[in-house]
């Protein structure tokens, strides 16, 4: 009597670990809509990211995509200096002509033309960015395609660092 009450609580931890196991090759959450502010969580990855921010180019919300758009291409950042294989990199590039490739020629324009004002102001974005913080989620996005062995990224890479790197050098933070 006791083996079997014993199975009945052990059988459901058992799956519940067995499934956390697989949880990264999970799909990604499926973002069909022009996220707010509020909603943008620094689990999501480029891809979601991305195809959010193409969601409100369509929808002509220039602002919000370009904080997404830069929100995504930062992360993007982070996850290149952390893998391996650097040659995963161009994967940002294929992503951008995927999802954006497609959208209407003059909302992509419209778009760019945003963006180039935000650039030269990007005081707000930066600090919206330090506080969402680094990623935490696993770049499968980018491992997937590269020749690795492990879990593909950088042993005991200084997150610290590449995190610094990112706002300071590449988005150029004040």
């Amino acid at each position: 009597m006791q083996r079997g009450f014993l199975w009945a609580l052990l059988v459901p931890s058992l799956l519940l670990c067995a499934s956390n196991l697989f949880e990264e090759n999970q799909p990604q959450v499926q973002i069909n809509s022009c996220m707010e502010r509020i909603e943008i969580k620094n689990s999501q990855t480029p891809v979601d990211l991305f195809k959010s921010s193409a969601q409100c180019i369509e929808e002509e919300k220039y602002p919000q995509a370009v904080e997404l758009y830069l929100i995504a291409t930062a992360y993007g950042y982070y996850d290149g200096a952390r893998v391996v294989d650097k040659s995963t990199r161009q994967v940002l590039d294929t992503l951008k002509t995927e999802i954006f490739g497609p959208l209407n020629a003059t909302k992509r324009n419209q778009f760019a033309e945003v963006l180039r004002a935000k650039l030269d102001d990007m005081k707000s974005s930066c600090n919206f960015l330090e506080k969402l913080g680094k990623p935490t989620y696993y770049p499968k996005y980018m491992v997937q395609n590269g020749v690795t062995r492990g879990d593909g990224l950088i042993l005991n890479y200084d997150a610290k660092a590449i995190w610094a790197d990112t706002r300071f050098s590449y988005l150029r933070c004040p």
